[in-house]
C-alpha cells in the first residue's frame, strides 16, 4: 500500500497530541477486577483453558504452601492491561491500535480475596517503523499492581502500535483499498491436520504439585511444546470478558453513548452502514472486522502474553515462581490459526534480590503459527525450589 498524505498528517498530529500526555495517568485504560474473588479467577482460567488445581480448586489450595487458592501470574491483565493508546480515543485520527510488546515482573502471588489496586501511566510516545506500507506511531505505558494495603506485587509495561486504518466514513466498504492483512482464513491440508493432531495429543498437562527442582534442569534443556488453536470464536469472546473492561459489556443506549464519547474509536460498520460503531468491537466479528483491517477475526496481542505465561507455569510446577516475562508480539494471531510455543533454558544462575538468593533459570521463548510466521519472541526468568528450599516470597523480603 502507498500511504496517503492524510495518513502521515494523522500520525504526526496524533504524536504531537499524545506527547503532551507523557507522565500522566492513562485514562483510556480502566481498571478491571478490584477483588481476586473466586469467580474472577475462574473466568480467567476458563478463558485460557488452564486446568491447574492451584488456580481452580479453592479447597485444595488450603493444602498448598500458599494456604489458599491463588491466581495465575498473568491475571494482572484482568486487573488492568498495559496498552494505553495515549490520545487515541480523544480525536478521530483514523488509527487502529495493536499491542506489539509487553513485559512484567512479579514479586508475589495473588491470593484469593486480595483486594486489588492498580494505576497506569503513559511513559513514551514516538513515530514508529512503517507497517504494511503505512506510517505508524508507538505508545509505551507502565502499570503498577498492588494490594489494598499498598504492597506492590507486580509491574508491567506495554507498547502499542497505531496504524492508519480504512477511511472510516466511506460506504460501501472499498474493496480496492488494501487491508492491514490480506490473508484469508487458513484451510488446513491433510498433512497439517495430522501434524496438529499429533502435537495436540503430545501436549503435557500442567506439572502441578510435583516439584521441579533447580538441580534437575540444565542449560540447553528444551521445554515441552504448547499448542494453542485452532483459535475459535469462543476464545476470542472469552478474552474480552477476561479483560473486564466496562465497554465489553455495554449494551444498547449505554454502548452508543460510550462510543460517542470516544471519537477515536468510531468507525462505520462495513456490513450494516451504521456510522457509530466501536472499532474495538470488531476483533471477533467476521462481518465488521474489515473496518479493523482484516478478512477474519483476530485476537488481541496481549492474549499471546497470557499464553506465554501459562506455558511457563504449566512447566515449572506449583512451587516455581514466574519472576519476569518479556515478549515481542509480531504479526497477528487470527481466527482458526494455530500457535505453537517452544522454550529453551539459556542460563542457570543464582539471583540475589535484597538479602535473599534465588535459583533462577532464563528461558528463551518462541511462538509461530501454522505458516511459520513469528507470533512470540522473548524471554522469561523462572525461580525454582531446591530440595529443602522453597522460593521465598515476597521476592527480596520473604517470610514477612
Amino acid at each position: 500500500m502507498v500511504a496517503t498524505e492524510v495518513d502521515y498528517e494523522n500520525i504526526k498530529r496524533f504524536v504531537e497530541d499524545s506527547k503532551k500526555l507523557i507522565g500522566t495517568k492513562a485514562t483510556d485504560v480502566p481498571q478491571g477486577v478490584t477483588d481476586a474473588d473466586w469467580s474472577s479467577i475462574q473466568r480467567y482460567c476458563a478463558a485460557m483453558g488452564d486446568k491447574n488445581p492451584l488456580y481452580n480448586d479453592a479447597a485444595g489450595g488450603v493444602g498448598t504452601v500458599y494456604n489458599t487458592l491463588i491466581a495465575p501470574p498473568a491475571f494482572i491483565l484482568s486487573i488492568r492491561t498495559p496498552d494505553s493508546g495515549a490520545a487515541y480515543e480523544q480525536q478521530a485520527y483514523g488509527l487502529r491500535r495493536f499491542s506489539i510488546k509487553a513485559s512484567a515482573e512479579w514479586s508475589d502471588v495473588i491470593k484469593m480475596a486480595d483486594r486489588l489496586v492498580s494505576d497506569i501511566n503513559i511513559t513514551a510516545v514516538r513515530e514508529g517503523d512503517s507497517h504494511s506500507g503505512r506510517p505508524t506511531a508507538e505508545v509505551d505505558s507502565e502499570a503498577t499492581y498492588s494490594t489494598f494495603n499498598g504492597s506492590v506485587f507486580a509491574k508491567a509495561t506495554g507498547t502499542v502500535m497505531l496504524v492508519p486504518g480504512m477511511t472510516t466514513m466511506l460506504l460501501p466498504h472499498n474493496n480496492g483499498s488494501p487491508l492491514i492483512q490480506e490473508r484469508d482464513i487458513h484451510i488446513y491440508s491433510d498433512e497439517e491436520i495430522s501434524e496438529l493432531e499429533h502435537d495436540l495429543d503430545a501436549v503435557p498437562l500442567h506439572r502441578g504439585e510435583t516439584p521441579l527442582y533447580w538441580s534437575e534442569v540444565e542449560v540447553k534443556d528444551s521445554l515441552p511444546i504448547m499448542v494453542k488453536g485452532p483459535l475459535y470464536y469462543n476464545e476470542l469472546a472469552a478474552w474480552r470478558l477476561l479483560e473486564h473492561k466496562p465497554a465489553a459489556i455495554d449494551l444498547g443506549t449505554v454502548a452508543h453513548q460510550t462510543t460517542i464519547e470516544k471519537p477515536g474509536r468510531i468507525t462505520t460498520n462495513p456490513s450494516t452502514g451504521w456510522p457509530y460503531f466501536d472499532i474495538e468491537q470488531t476483533y471477533g466479528d467476521i462481518l465488521s472486522v474489515k473496518a479493523l483491517g482484516f478478512k477474519m477475526p483476530v485476537s488481541r496481542g496481549l492474549m499471546r502474553f497470557a499464553c506465554a505465561a501459562q506455558y511457563l507455569t504449566n512447566w515449572m510446577g506449583d512451587l516455581g515462581f514466574l519472576r519476569s516475562l518479556s515478549i515481542n508480539m509480531p504479526n497477528h494471531f487470527c481466527y482458526q490459526d494455530t500457535m505453537r510455543i517452544r522454550g529453551e533454558v539459556v542460563n542457570k544462575y543464582i539471583d540475589k534480590v535484597g538479602e535473599e538468593e534465588y535459583r533462577a533459570l532464563e528461558i528463551r521463548l518462541a511462538g509461530h503459527n501454522q505458516l511459520g510466521e513469528s507470533l512470540i519472541e522473548g524471554s522469561a526468568i523462572v525461580y525454582l525450589p531446591e530440595r529443602g528450599f522453597l522460593v521465598g516470597l515476597p521476592i527480596g523480603n520473604p517470610w514477612r
